[in-house]
């Protein structure tokens, strides 16, 4: 590897936008990639340093090479394995960013992207959701990534770390699987659909949604990584665009060609209604625009 170029670390490299940003960050940097293997969805590519290591261990980080900016996204995602075991979640998501982050600091890194979750908002108060939206999250997983947000704009006070917020909303891609966070719905759908079988709607279907192509959340998370006026700034990434859950069973049996009609089972409890974002911030100060469409991004995973 060139030693001219910026090293950057990648915590959780190996999930769904770590696939991504590595696509988007290879021909740019030296990349090391610090994963535990628990939720991989991709085999560690033969041109990054990797650490097979959890961030809730201390020494792992003794055998890291110096890293010029991070990109932490390894976290427990879980809202059910969060309820279940509320302490588990936060030694990952609470305790093991503390460790990231002290660790960025005795290496004074250039950057700490710090990669969030739309759970931190809870039920929205106001739409679009903007980054000015209280944080009102509604299980312990979104609490713990609120706290741990909370932890990365005081480092960058207090220590004069240069941090970034980045907030995905929800995240879909060829390599997302059922239990992926809210845009599980998709696999479940195309699921369904290509076993000729018609999708199984909870409730109306009249919530609606906001999904992002990971493809596209790895771009926007590279446009925070390299600006320079985000310092403890909060980016949301989204399509900026809603859907309810009804339209997108009907635009999957759409792309499907098959004769289908979606059917309707109880409501989950506690479901959002409505929840999507507004992406004005992202695109008037670093010109972020989404470049997958949702019928686009559908038609790969049908096709995949």
């Amino acid at each position: 590897m060139e030693s001219k170029r910026k090293t950057v670390l990648v915590t959780g490299g190996l999930g769904q936008i770590g696939y991504y940003l590595y696509e988007e960050l290879r021909k740019d940097y030296n990349l090391c990639i610090l994963d535990n293997l628990s939720a991989s969805k991709f085999e560690p590519p033969e041109d990054v340093i990797f650490i097979e290591g959890d961030i809730k261990n201390n020494d792992v980080f003794t055998i890291l090479p110096e890293p010029d900016l991070i990109i932490h996204l390894a976290a427990q995602i879980s809202i059910e394995k969060s309820t279940q075991s509320p302490l588990f979640d936060a030694e990952i998501n609470i305790l093991g960013t503390l460790n990231v982050l002290e660790y960025a600091l005795r290496h004074n890194v250039h950057k700490f992207v710090y990669i969030s979750s739309a759970a931190t908002f809870g039920h929205p108060e106001f739409l679009p959701i903007t980054e000015r939206h209280p944080k009102n999250p509604l299980s312990p997983y979104g609490l713990s990534k609120t706290v741990a947000e909370h932890y990365v704009k005081l480092f960058s006070e207090l220590f004069d770390l240069n941090t970034a917020i980045v907030v995905p909303f929800n995240l879909y891609s060829p390599i997302q699987d059922e239990d992926d966070l809210y845009s599980g719905v998709i696999y479940k759908f195309i699921k369904q659909v290509k076993n000729g079988k018609s999708p199984i709607i909870q409730g109306k279907g009249d919530q609606s949604r906001d999904f992002v192509h990971a493809k596209d959340a790895a771009k926007a998370i590279k446009l925070v990584l390299e600006a320079e006026t985000t310092e403890n700034n909060e980016f949301i990434v989204a399509s900026g665009e809603s859907i309810t859950i009804n339209n997108l069973a009907n635009l999957i049996i759409e792309i499907s060609g098959k004769d289908l009609l979606p059917q309707f089972t109880e409501e989950r409890l506690g479901d959002i209604k409505h929840s999507y974002a507004s992406i004005d911030r992202i695109n008037r100060e670093l010109g972020f625009t989404p470049s997958v469409s949702l019928r686009d991004g559908l038609k790969e995973l049908y096709q995949s």
